[in-house]
């Protein structure tokens, strides 16, 4: 269940002292920046002010870059989330796939579960802009009023599980594929309904870099991951993390 919206509209004029107004502000900045540092993603339904008030998404902004964060949005996504700033990233120490704490089996999957249930999304989304930015233009060059379509809300890619597993389980074992789909679904990368259709989940649009995802599968870096002697290594992993509960 959504956490019920905190309204403080600071986009009005509140009829405040402008001291007040900067004071609610920031008590709103606070409350986003504690819920996103909480759960690291935030639903944009419960967050509209963040999308519309320029003053209250920059102080946003200030508050996680002074502690080496950045907030992340994109139009392909419902929410709002948190991390590392590219400069934290780069150090070895905070990069992005130790800081998921997830062996490299499940980021093999993490990675095929991304180009099934985000990238067809994106390229179908850019496809659309690109259409309506070339019907614009053309109407222009006719001197026709130009005429702008609603923007279609982007349909969510379901991937059975059954079939996810025929498919590569056997690069993985059953046992670890099991594994690395709770291991996802508990980050809030994925999703699954009681029919066991894995979905997109809210960080998964959001945490990984298109650019470089493309150029992962592109390279077949993560391919030569899933041999058997990775997932013997992985199942050594979870047996030592599991023994230090």
């Amino acid at each position: 269940m959504d956490d019920p919206q905190l309204v403080i509209d600071t986009s009005q004029d509140l009829g405040e002292p402008p001291k007040v107004v900067d004071e609610l502000l920031s008590r709103r900045a606070e409350e986003l920046c504690a819920h996103l540092l909480i759960r690291r993603y935030l639903p944009k339904k419960d967050a509209r002010d963040l999308l519309l008030d320029d003053d209250l998404r920059d102080s946003v902004k200030r508050r996680l870059g002074g502690v080496g964060l950045e907030l992340v949005d994109s139009y392909t996504s419902d929410h709002f989330a948190v991390r590392l700033a590219p400069h934290i990233e780069s150090d070895v120490r905070f990069d992005w796939a130790t800081n998921t704490r997830l062996p490299r089996g499940a980021l093999a999957l993490l990675v095929i579960l991304w180009a099934k249930l985000v990238l067809p999304r994106r390229v179908a989304s850019d496809e659309a802009r690109r259409k309506r930015i070339e019907e614009a233009a053309a109407a222009e060059a006719r001197g026709e009023p130009i005429v702008t379509s609603e923007e279609q809300t982007p349909v969510r890619i379901k991937v059975p599980r059954a079939a996810l597993y025929a498919e590569f389980g056997h690069r993985f074992g059953k046992t670890s594929f099991t594994r690395y789909v709770g291991q996802l679904k508990n980050a809030g990368f994925i999703t699954e309904s009681r029919a066991g259709d894995l979905r997109e989940g809210p960080l998964l649009d959001l945490l990984i870099d298109g650019v470089q995802m493309a150029r992962k599968l592109r390279d077949s870096v993560l391919w030569d991951m899933l041999d058997a002697q990775q997932a013997a290594a992985d199942d050594a992993f979870a047996s030592d993390q599991e023994g230090g509960e």
